[in-house]
């Protein structure tokens, strides 16, 4: 009869967790909207990490959408578009700003998760922001 009880509150306790787990499974909750993505993004300077690319990156962002975006490799300068949908789309000069690359941006306990969509998703995650950036200089950029 006791292991009867006890199966009846595992079974309930996988029940009551599966919204959980599969919200986790998913990844990070919906993705941010127009509005939540302009608020965390504009005006700040964040620090990250891409599991994707195995660099480190930093870009600033004015509070206009111009960007300073340095990897290991180089220092451009940016634009930032928010789409309508609330993706974060970035275009750089080294290609005269022809192409963007637009993420979904998640809200993460660090900061933000941003994430392509597809199958074999590019990933790049915060690990410091700092917000009330009103201008982006390369020297306070380079470091």
């Amino acid at each position: 009869m006791a292991w009867k009880k006890l199966g009846l509150l595992v079974a309930a306790a996988v029940l009551l967790a599966s919204p959980a787990l599969a919200q986790l499974k998913r990844g990070y909750g919906k993705p941010f909207n127009e509005a939540e993505t302009k608020a965390a993004l504009l005006g700040i300077d964040m620090r990250g990490y891409s599991p994707t690319y195995g660099f480190s990156w930093r870009e600033c962002i004015q509070p206009n959408g111009e960007t300073l975006y340095e990897t290991p490799d180089a220092v451009l300068k940016g634009r930032l578009t928010i789409a309508p949908g609330g993706q974060a789309c970035f275009a750089y000069e080294d290609d005269q700003y022809s192409s963007m690359a637009c993420f979904a941006a998640y809200k993460t306990d660090g900061g933000v998760r941003f994430e392509t969509e597809g199958p074999s998703p590019v990933v790049f995650v915060t690990t410091k922001i700092v917000t009330g950036v009103k201008s982006c200089e390369p020297h306070d950029l380079i470091g």
